[in-house]
């Protein structure tokens, strides 16, 4: 029962704590001016100790919660000034009928009137003294604990978005591969085994790889040769395609599947047109932490009016939503269409996922 009070079985000791601490300092500040002595103010403060828990256990475990956390704040005004003014004059009272009779019988404040009004407010911040700091300390613990739930709820959330983003990756580029496998296969090419063994290794590596948060850029890298691999296959002397890693060693690490949108739109742009001369460069280059991702392609005659919409594109608008989820402030995209050639600036800070 006291723990489910409480809260937490450690709780209650805090809560002793504090009234002791309560009770030493009042001590220590009244029983020090001339006349006073510290055992007799401890005593008055024990004594007159009910009127202050009572208010404040009210105020902490019944008002709060049911008042003010909903903002039913009318009713929690209300039934504080009910319960403050109700202890106020019980602490005025408990004063005059016995304090100042025990303590200080030669004192003539027992001569006032038991409801004096300048006595009464004395006694009302008297009471809530204590009721005001453990509630700005229950507040501040209650908004505390909601800015912590919060932020794992949008943890929770950022990481399913994640997950949804990273599954669409699965099918649009397997939509893309089994086009360029279907493609060999109707002209009947001998390299369409070679084909479905690169598109078995990429599966292998979705299936499995991919369920990291992380990835080294490395492997990325790795991943997307082969993907430039399999193109290759079906388009052969047709596309120029030049690659370049430049690495410093420095074992940095993005979310998998991150850079294959850029590389599949290149071979969406710069291969299936009726260019003679097409090419795709694809050049990424890591320093310390820093990562540097150029794609640039070529473009047929018949597509410079037309406009890339990077709306209806899936892989562009996925990987610009994983971009802001994951490196938000940490990264620049810049995409420009020119009469002839697509191209992809993309700058990313790995410092704050792989410290």
């Amino acid at each position: 029962m006291i723990e489910r009070f409480f809260g937490t079985k450690y709780r209650i000791y805090y809560h002793i704590l504090f009234w002791v601490g309560y009770i030493l300092f009042y001590t220590i500040f009244w029983g020090s001016y001339e006349g006073s002595n510290y055992w007799d103010e401890t005593l008055q403060l024990l004594f007159l100790l009910p009127w202050k828990l009572i208010p404040t256990y009210i105020t902490l475990y019944y008002l709060m919660p049911k008042y003010l956390y909903p903002k039913r704040t009318s009713t929690y005004i209300l039934l504080s000034l009910i319960l403050a003014i109700s202890m106020a004059l019980i602490d005025r009272y408990m004063n005059w009928r016995f304090l100042y009779h025990w303590f200080n019988p030669e004192d003539e404040h027992w001569k006032d009137p038991v409801w004096y009004l300048p006595k009464v407010i004395n006694s009302l911040l008297s009471v809530y003294t204590p009721v005001f700091v453990a509630m700005a300390i229950k507040l501040q613990r209650f908004y505390y604990k909601k800015e912590q739930i919060n932020k794992e709820l949008e943890k929770e959330k950022i990481e399913s978005e994640l997950k949804f983003l990273k599954a669409q990756i699965h099918p649009h580029f397997l939509f893309n591969t089994l086009n360029s496998i279907y493609s060999l296969s109707l002209e009947k090419s001998e390299k369409t085994p070679d084909a479905v063994l690169g598109l078995s290794k990429f599966l292998d590596y979705m299936l499995y790889d991919c369920n990291d948060r992380l990835i080294s850029v490395q492997k990325e890298w790795e991943e997307l040769m082969n993907l430039v691999a399999l193109e290759q296959l079906r388009y052969g002397d047709k596309l120029s395609i030049s690659t370049r890693f430049e690495d410093d060693s420095s074992n940095s690490f993005i979310p998998p599947l991150l850079l294959l949108p850029f590389v599949e739109n290149a071979f969406k742009h710069g291969a299936d047109t009726l260019l003679d001369d097409s090419f795709i460069d694809i050049h990424l280059k890591l320093t310390k932490q820093q990562l540097q991702l150029k794609v640039e392609n070529s473009k047929a005659p018949t597509e410079q009016n037309e406009k890339l919409d990077e709306d209806k594109n899936i892989g562009l608008k996925n990987v610009k939503r994983r971009l802001a989820l994951f490196f938000p402030d940490k990264h620049h995209l810049e995409i420009h269409q020119e009469p002839d050639q697509f191209s992809v600036k993309l700058e990313i800070d790995l410092s704050d996922v792989n410290s």
